[in-house]
């Protein structure tokens, strides 16, 4: 860490400091924060993507960065805990997906078994998960000569009328072992897996799984019981299911995802039961038991009101995420009134205490994803340092963020659906294209699924999509770029597309604003 000398100037873009770069950033992570000295900014709690980017971002500019961390690994729950490994055990699982198991294609016979050595599986997934947060973190902040890395806890408080962040070792420690004063502070503590407060009791006597410990089993789960239907408990539920567990999944809503429209989540239950998982909806979950080296779990179906009994040897929990927001500070801070708890904050990530910021998965509005939560952690460093220099505070801009589940077909989608764009007055359409016919599909014999183009009639302009494909999170990129620059459908339809690519689905949808695609010839326009 390089020296600092302290000089007189009442400069308040230097702070006081003869060093170019101004003030000192401290950032604490999974509980972060950041610090900045003179200036000092702080960052947390809270050690993933979030404080990450606020470090990266903030480091020319402050004299010192300072990432204290506790919790999860260096690298917070993307890359120890939540998209890497599990996209790298989802990779791993389409090696027997049934089109392999059962090819589609005539003269090719199965090709594959099931996964014959788990714990090589998993070996390979946490030596892959360890080297990619020594690359893209640990030598990362190596790297800036003015950043320091501090495993503990941060908790916000003011002594003296002094903002500072209070450096522990536990939350029960009574005496912090460190303490840095801040100017600005930026939360970037990261959420855990919600558990539902009926099941409390219940749960503190079951060895259950959650997306921190599933990925990296040394043994499969001959049977697994999987308690919601969001993107995390339909990923996992594929994936294990296609690497030999039977996989039940429990669902308290009338359908899966149920946050989208009903058409794709009962399309992808149809695919997932197709692959022998049995899914049961509108499930009330009244009792988890340990029985042996099983997991007994009781609920009652709306239907019929009738009690039902579930058994498996493994309980994955995916009921939801809440923000890590308890023992962040000393003072109150407004949070969301919802089951995730938030921090509120303004279109400039302020929250509801001037001096403080928030980023990442613990903001209440936040898309929720990695992308969006290392954009939030640089924009909310650099407003905290725009205001601390007296410049204007920038907006952060979700119209335009795309979104991937990488389930097998995958969902992706961008901007509004139907219903959402006609909620915001728009004179919205849609059009969607069956993959049936979709030449790239076809001969791909990969069928399943849909691209839908929601456009505004009265300017043309595509105002969202929503994709259900084996290919989803590939094609979703072109439909993001259409809503980010007002592109028209017209325009869209009118641009070479490869013939026999994927991405000719969007052609197509948008032809179909004003044609019937059953009755054009291959790469009609």
């Amino acid at each position: 860490m390089p020296s600092v000398t302290h000089c007189n100037s009442s400069n308040p873009t230097c702070g006081g400091y003869t060093n170019k770069r101004c003030g000192q950033l401290v950032v604490i992570g999974p509980f972060p924060h950041l610090l900045l000295e003179g200036h000092t900014l702080s960052v947390g709690p809270g050690g993933g993507s979030a404080a990450f980017a606020a470090a990266s971002a903030a480091a020319p500019e402050a004299a010192s960065i300072t990432i204290v961390n506790s919790g999860l690994p260096m690298g917070g729950c993307c890359v120890n805990v939540g998209c890497v490994p599990s996209k790298f055990l989802i990779q791993a699982a389409h090696v027997t997906s049934p089109h392999n198991n059962s090819p589609p294609f005539q003269g090719i016979s199965n090709v594959t078994d099931r996964v014959t050595d788990f714990a090589a599986l998993t070996t390979q997934n946490r030596a892959l998960v360890e080297g990619l947060r020594r690359e893209k973190y640990a030598n990362v902040i190596a790297a800036l000569d003015n950043v320091e890395y501090i495993e503990g806890l941060g908790r916000l408080a003011r002594r003296a009328g002094q903002l500072v962040v209070e450096v522990r070792s536990g939350h029960e420690e009574q005496v912090p072992f460190k303490m840095l004063p801040a100017d600005r502070v930026i939360i970037a503590s990261g959420v855990r897996t919600s558990l539902p407060s009926q099941l409390s009791d219940d749960l503190a006597k079951v060895d259950y799984l959650t997306n921190e410990r599933a990925y990296f089993e040394p043994k499969r789960p001959e049977s697994l019981i999987v308690l919601g239907g969001g993107y995390i408990a339909l990923e996992a539920a594929q994936m294990f299911a296609r690497l030999g567990s039977k996989v039940t999944i429990l669902q308290r809503s009338d359908y899966l995802l149920s946050s989208l429209e009903h058409e794709i989540g009962n399309c992808l239950a149809e695919t997932l039961r197709g692959e022998g998982i049995d899914i049961q909806v509108s499930i009330d979950i009244t009792e988890v038991i340990a029985d042996g080296d099983q997991v007994v779990v009781k609920g009652i179906s709306r239907g019929n009101k009738t009690q039902r009994t579930f058994t498996a040897s493994k309980l994955f929990l995916a009921t939801g995420r809440r923000a890590n927001t308890e023992h962040i500070s000393d003072f109150p801070i407004k949070l969301a009134s919802t089951s995730h708890g938030g921090l509120v904050v303004s279109k400039t990530l302020q929250t509801s205490i001037p001096e403080v910021y928030a980023a990442g998965d613990c903001v209440a509005d936040s898309p929720q994803y990695v992308y969006t939560a290392a954009a939030e952690g640089k924009l909310a460093a650099l407003n905290a340092l725009r205001t601390i220099q007296g410049r204007e505070a920038e907006r952060i801009d979700y119209s335009a963020v795309p979104w991937v589940i990488f389930t097998s077909p995958a969902v992706a989608g961008v901007g509004l659906d139907l219903t959402e764009a006609r909620a915001k007055g728009i004179d919205a359409e849609a059009s969607s294209l069956p993959l049936a016919l979709l030449p790239r599909a076809i001969v791909q014999q990969s069928t399943r699924g849909f691209v839908t183009l929601i456009r505004d009639k009265s300017t043309d302009h595509v105002v969202g999509a929503r994709v259900l494909a084996e290919e989803g999170g590939e094609l979703v990129m072109e439909a993001s770029l259409s809503v980010r620059y007002n592109i028209k459908a017209k325009d869209l339809a009118a641009m070479y597309h490869p013939y026999l690519t994927w991405n000719e689905a969007w052609k197509l949808a948008a032809l179909g604003f004003n044609k019937d695609v059953k009755t054009l010839s291959c790469c009609a326009t």
